[in-house]
């Protein structure tokens, strides 16, 4: 199950984003991650419940703790083997929209990318 290796790959550079934004910003730090919107690729594999799922799980007592995660698929670029029609797939329907061939070529599609993260303002008031 690689999505349990994602999503701690992906708690680790929220959470370090977290702390590097503090300490660069110690007068506006930031507080508990409130959302994240993601971008995952079309031939990426990844089972998106269960990937929320397993990033709940390690998220609980950081700073990601009860986090929103927003997924998108992301376009995938493609082009046809047999009539060199270049076209974007939206949906993992691989055929060609001109000729119907399926032979296609693509590049990329397997990635996971923070597309943006927001967080609560830390209560910075002493006691």
């Amino acid at each position: 199950m690689h999505e349990a290796s994602l999503a701690e790959g992906l708690l680790k550079l929220v959470c370090e984003s977290v702390r590097s934004h503090n300490a660069e910003h110690p007068d506006q730090p930031a507080g508990r991650v409130a959302s994240l919107k993601l971008g995952l690729g079309l031939l990426s594999c990844v089972e998106i419940e269960t990937f929320k799922g397993c990033f709940s799980l390690l998220a609980e007592g950081t700073e990601a703790e009860g986090a929103k995660l927003d997924i998108e698929l992301t376009p995938l670029p493609c082009s046809c083997e047999d009539c060199g029609a270049r076209f974007t797939l939206t949906r993992r329907r691989f055929v060609c929209p001109q000729c119907g061939g399926v032979s296609l070529s693509a590049k990329g599609g397997h990635e996971l990318v923070l597309l943006s993260l927001e967080a609560e303002q830390k209560d910075n008031q002493d006691a």
